[in-house]
């Protein structure tokens, strides 16, 4: 299923915005590539191409979130696509934190051969990307329930960038488009 909605936010995020043919064009292939190392790990099991798959992941991401909250910041006016771009932004920052805690997973285990977890998962069943998806937003909304601990330096580091990513995104957000309607309103008037 997380491959599935994997390829559906590559797929949506190359046609979400009004990009330059150049960089429509590097979108394209970025995320072909992408979705061709997500779909790969089926026939070759190897953590280094599931790693391969989820850094590809995380830059095309990245990538596509920039240029939302870019043409949010760029926008002369608060209109229905800037709303949703801008929750589009915010989800893309629950999902980017996902991707990141689970590499950290991997990259403890592939790399520093460390095969304690990084993250501390209730219950007993192996974690799953919706568990590292559930706590990155528990995270990012600062909601705190404490049900998933990160247990790693690394993913304790990566949980305060994530926890203090959402609240600068929705405050200086909330700004924008605050500051945005109010000036339209104003030459309305």
């Amino acid at each position: 299923m997380r491959d599935i909605i994997f390829t559906a936010i590559i797929l949506c995020g190359t046609y979400s915005l009004d990009f330059h043919k150049r960089t429509r064009n590097i979108l394209i292939v970025s995320g072909a590539i992408t979705i061709i190392l997500t779909w790969l790990h089926y026939v070759f099991i190897s953590d280094l191409l599931k790693l391969f798959s989820f850094l590809s992941f995380f830059f095309f991401n990245m990538f596509i979130a920039v240029f939302m909250i870019r043409h949010i910041a760029r926008s002369k006016q608060v209109t229905l696509t800037i709303i949703i771009n801008s929750i589009n932004g915010y989800l893309l920052i629950g999902i980017l934190g996902a991707v990141l805690l689970a590499m950290t997973e991997i990259m403890q285990n592939f790399f520093f051969h460390i095969n304690t977890e990084a993250i501390n998962f209730a219950g007993d069943a192996a974690a799953g990307f919706h568990d590292y998806l559930y706590f990155s937003f528990v995270t990012l909304t600062t909601l705190g329930y404490g049900d998933i601990t990160p247990v790693s330096a690394f993913a304790k580091s990566l949980t305060i960038v994530i926890a203090i990513a959402g609240q600068l995104y929705l405050t200086i957000l909330v700004a924008m488009l605050v500051g945005k309607y109010l000036s339209s309103t104003i030459e309305r008037s």
